[in-house]
């Protein structure tokens, strides 16, 4: 991958992109101009979201889905030179209703049998495997809350939260944190996966599976 590659952003709302900007900008030493918000493609919070859904400019679930079976926005987007990779994401707090039939248990294993599952779902809606070649899966598990927990609840495997927007949320406001879920807010939450000093320090990664395996396949896939 060289600086001039540009990566596209599908995922469920602008906080989610936030996150995920900041994890790659560490994990490949890329900036905001290698980064590209495919889908939604504003950075309009929650509540605005909830209020226009179904709108594809907002997201949501649904929109991932209907945007990786129609592929409009991702083929036009991969059939550019120098544009190589696009990022799915999804939380699977939604799982049962987006086809994830079969939870597993709750074990050792369960973030990253469960990050399986999803990814199977989202080849399945891709199909064509030049497409999930050029797929990194973003799948958080539970919400991508858990993700930002392994910094605000330091030490503590995020994946057994069961609620990690409510778990986050508390925290943040015990220490009078701003919790607001939007593009800005999460972007300045999540900073520090984008400072490779703080990333080695902290070992954020090790404490939530799902984060980890993210990491490891945006590697694997962009180094090969």
């Amino acid at each position: 991958m060289n600086d001039n590659t540009i990566i596209g952003v599908i995922s469920e709302g602008p906080a989610d992109r936030a996150v995920i900007t900041n994890v790659l900008k560490c994990t490949l030493g890329i900036d905001d101009a290698n980064i590209r918000a495919l889908l939604p493609i504003n950075k309009t919070d929650e509540t605005d979201r909830a209020r226009i859904k179904g709108n594809d400019e907002f997201g949501g679930w649904s929109s991932v889905k209907n945007e990786c079976i129609e592929k409009k926005i991702i083929n036009q987007f991969l059939a550019i030179d120098g544009q190589d990779f696009i990022i799915i994401h999804l939380d699977t707090a939604e799982a049962s209703q987006y086809g994830v039939l079969r939870i597993p248990e709750k074990n050792d294993n369960y973030a990253v049998n469960l990050r399986e599952l999803v990814v199977e779902i989202i080849d399945g809606w891709l199909e064509n495997q030049e497409v999930i070649d050029s797929t990194l899966h973003a799948v958080a598990v539970e919400e991508i809350d858990a993700w930002l927990l392994t910094i605000y609840d330091v030490g503590k495997d995020s994946c057994k939260s069961t609620d990690p927007k409510k778990k986050l949320g508390f925290i943040l406001g015990k220490n009078q944190i701003n919790s607001t879920s939007d593009y800005d807010n999460y972007l300045k939450l999540s900073k520090p996966f984008s400072k490779p000093k703080e990333v080695k320090r902290n070992k954020f990664s090790d404490f939530n599976a799902s984060l980890k395996e993210f990491i490891n396949e945006v590697i694997t896939k962009t180094k090969s």
